[in-house]
């Protein structure tokens, strides 16, 4: 994509590809750097996939496969690990800064940007012509004055459309959608030391009970359930071709015990963290 999106290496680690020093990028995909997404790597910044074309192949998303068809779009947060295994299909890529994603001053955004939720949004028809023209004005714009106002003002309306088509749009309005945008950050500074629902339900004002019927209402999910799928994930990134031992990493996760974190991996994956490595190594 340009010299907006570095790649740095740290011995065995997931490659990182950064934003660079600035904070706004968009690209039709066949203009991007060959082989770029190829491999397991991490991104610093907000990133939006909109596939145009199908290739029949899948893209991975924190080690899920994830289909490449046309219509589909996926919005990735910091941190997440991504990779293409075959052919680059058509599209855009749209990747930002935290800071860019604040400056457009609409909180409810960040419920389109959910680290628990990869699956994609489908966009078509009226919506996918909207979007396509967002897409071109944004372009202009970028390859012209890079005024950051306009490009702010045109990614809202972006979103919004976006925000129309998923189906937990309705949420973010609400007071118990601003109550999970809270959570989800609350768990991404705090899930390494607290596992108990008192205590993001206490920082939430609710009881654990009170939490734990919004996540069903909202996720399917429980507060337990969020928390251990978080674990797994951050193990997951760190295990794959990382140098760490898995002593080390699972004390840095917070377990006191290694085989109480081989136990809890294996309940939750199917294989054992060493068995997770391996194949990481396999298919790298």
């Amino acid at each position: 994509m340009s010299k907006a999106k570095d790649t740095m290496r740290h011995g065995g680690d997931i490659p990182v590809h950064h934003l660079g020093d600035r904070h706004f990028e968009i690209r039709p995909l066949g203009e991007c750097t060959p082989g770029l997404f190829v491999g397991q790597h991490r991104h610093d910044f907000f990133e939006i996939l909109w596939f145009t074309s199908s290739v029949g192949e899948c893209h991975h998303i924190d080690f899920k496969p994830f289909p490449v068809s046309a219509g589909l779009v996926y919005l990735m947060v910091p941190g997440q690990v991504h990779a293409f295994t075959g052919q680059s299909p058509e599209g855009y890529v749209m990747i930002f800064s935290r800071e860019f994603l604040d400056d457009i001053g609409d909180d409810r955004f960040r419920m389109l940007f959910n680290p628990f939720v990869s699956e994609a949004l489908e966009v078509v028809g009226e919506t996918a012509e909207v979007l396509e023209g967002i897409v071109r004005l944004m372009m202009a714009e970028n390859r012209g004055s890079g005024d950051m106002r306009i490009l702010h003002a045109y990614m809202k309306a972006f979103l919004l459309q976006l925000a129309r088509v998923d189906g937990r749009a309705a949420f973010p309005f609400d007071r118990g959608g601003r109550r999970m945008r809270d959570l989800f950050e609350l768990l991404e500074g705090s899930y390494r030391a607290e596992r108990q629902a008192g205590y993001y339900a206490s920082r939430l004002g609710v009881t654990p009970k009170r939490l734990n019927e919004i996540l069903r209402q909202r996720f399917g999910s429980t507060l337990t359930q969020l928390l251990h799928d978080r674990l797994v994930l951050e193990a997951k990134r760190e295990i794959a071709y990382g140098r760490k031992s898995m002593k080390e990493i699972s004390f840095e996760l917070g377990f006191s015990d290694q085989a109480y974190f081989s136990r809890f991996f294996k309940a939750r994956t199917g294989m054992t963290p060493e068995s997770f490595r391996h194949r990481m190594v396999e298919t790298a």
